[in-house]
């Protein structure tokens, strides 16, 4: 072998030794955000969490809609923040709710309530512990498709349970503005 060649196979094995770095450079940058992705997957929105949260918006719902409409009127600051079964108070199934919401079937942690668009929220996400923080900045914004008019309140519930699985679900309330169940809110 002379020193021509001794010369190409190390510049073919640099060459080739590049290639392949750069090959594997390539598919981690790549790789580890889709990682990442998959890992929130699992711990938000996974498809126990979201049918838990269908049954609260569906406790929620049949409630008395005067009640419910107190509940979703919302604070100053856009949302309310209600802790494990505090909830239940402002509803007339005071039990069913504590017992829906409790460690023995739902393991409730915390729920919040706040606007069907979450820009406002993720403006405020700095009020909450990390995990729920890092849940608002993950949420799209939320733009409303459908005209809700004077009688209709859309609202947003994001659910932490305590096993720390995190949700959200459309909360859309129909309400004539004069009559709620056939008594005057």
């Amino acid at each position: 072998m002379n020193i021509s060649n001794k010369g190409f196979v190390l510049v073919e094995t640099i060459v080739a030794a590049v290639f392949v770095l750069s090959f594997f450079s390539f598919l981690i940058a790549n790789l580890l955000p889709m990682v990442g992705e998959y890992e929130k997957v699992l711990d938000y929105d996974s498809i126990e969490s979201k049918y838990d949260a269908h049954l609260i918006r569906k406790m929620i719902l049949k409630d008395n809609s005067c009640r419910t409409k107190n509940l979703i009127t919302l604070s100053e600051d856009g949302y309310y923040e209600f802790d494990g079964t505090d909830i239940c108070l402002y509803l007339e199934n005071v039990n069913y709710c504590k017992k829906l919401l409790s460690e023995d079937y739902l393991d409730v942690k915390k729920i919040i309530v706040t606007r069907y668009n979450t820009s406002d929220i993720k403006n405020k996400s700095d009020k909450f512990n990390r995990l729920i923080k890092e849940y608002i900045d993950y949420l799209p914004k939320y733009e409303s498709t459908i005209d809700i008019g004077q009688y209709f309140y859309q609202r947003r519930l994001i659910i932490l349970f305590n096993n720390d699985r995190i949700t959200n679900i459309e909360l859309l309330i129909n309400d004539d503005g004069i009559s709620c169940g056939g008594a005057t809110c």
